[in-house]
């Protein structure tokens, strides 16, 4: 019976990993070394020189210094929770999949959470801060107000990625969506007047495609964000064991915009621990554990630009 009902959970969780926060999949995929502790990578390095009418032969040769880069594999469970009637649990669809959606669901924000800030921009030449009008503060236990975000804001996020070379077909950003409605209150007439040109692409009233970026949004819990440092610096708890945003009155909302060949990451499949009529407990018991990592491609942090709130 125990592993009867392991594989009437697996199937539940085969149907609906990953349903949200699809932003994730905009990324080179390394899930197959999900097992391992670490991923280990090599980029290539130096590109040869090419000279036009060369005179001097032999050619001078210059060795390729590849990098290794890697990044860790983290582990992510949830609590267990409780059923004290399995009975009803196996009969009852909707019930079982409503406690398994709330596992799910929760697996898939806080690997979803270190994803976006193991991909978000650190070095103050991929940083860029708004420059619109002043609003009150959004995000959850930030103060005061901040400057809202403008469509020349993202040309001038377009416009770092050209400088990069990083290719304009498939390019992503992730906004925060009251930012999203912000830029769309604003800017609504110049937005429509881009879909003349196919700078911009609407579809069911919303906007999916703007400057060549394919759009994702997210709710304020869950955005990304820095300090107000003169450089800022990208937030995550400190606690290995609490995913929670500590509470920083100065902390600004951004947008990450990226190319997925520029961005990697790890992820793997839930497993299900399961313990039937556990006597201490009085019923049964279950909980979920998946693995997942993610990094920027490379060290020098090209294809990835952060614009951030201006306070």
């Amino acid at each position: 019976m125990p592993t009867l009902q392991t594989e009437v959970w697996v199937a539940d969780i085969k149907e609906k990993l990953f349903p949200s926060n699809a932003f994730q999949a905009q990324a080179l995929d390394d899930s197959m070394f999900v097992s391992n502790r670490y991923v280990n990578l090599a980029n290539a390095g130096n590109l040869p020189r090419v000279k036009r009418n060369r005179t001097t032969i032999p050619a001078v040769m210059t060795k390729r210094n590849d990098e290794a880069i890697n990044y860790m594999v983290h582990e992510f469970t949830s609590d267990p929770t409780p059923i004290q009637d399995i009975e009803e649990i196996e009969t009852a669809y909707n019930k079982r999949q409503s406690v398994l959606k709330g596992h799910i669901d929760m697996q898939n924000l806080k690997m979803a959470n270190w994803c976006q800030y193991a991909w978000a921009a650190t070095q103050s030449a991929n940083i860029i801060r708004t420059t619109g009008s002043t609003r009150a503060a959004v995000i959850p236990g930030a103060t005061g107000n901040r400057k809202a975000i403008t469509l020349s804001d993202i040309f001038r996020a377009k416009g770092i990625l050209d400088d990069m070379d990083v290719p304009e077909e498939g390019r992503v950003m992730l906004i925060p969506a009251y930012m999203y409605n912000d830029l769309l209150a604003a800017e609504k007439t110049s937005l429509v007047n881009l879909q003349t040109t196919g700078e911009s692409v609407v579809q069911q009233g919303e906007f999916i495609r703007l400057l060549g970026f394919q759009i994702f949004k997210r709710g304020k819990r869950n955005v990304l964000s820095y300090t107000n440092a003169g450089t800022p610096v990208p937030r995550i708890a400190t606690n290995n064991e609490d995913e929670e945003y500590s509470t920083l009155t100065a902390a600004n909302a951004a947008v990450l915009f990226w190319h997925p060949d520029f961005v990697r990451r790890a992820l793997g499949t839930i497993k299900v621990y399961y313990n039937e009529d556990d006597p201490t407990l009085f019923g049964s018991v279950f909980s979920t554990m998946a693995r997942a990592g993610a990094r920027k491609a490379y060290s020098d942090e090209t294809g990835v630009v952060a614009l951030v709130e201006e306070a």
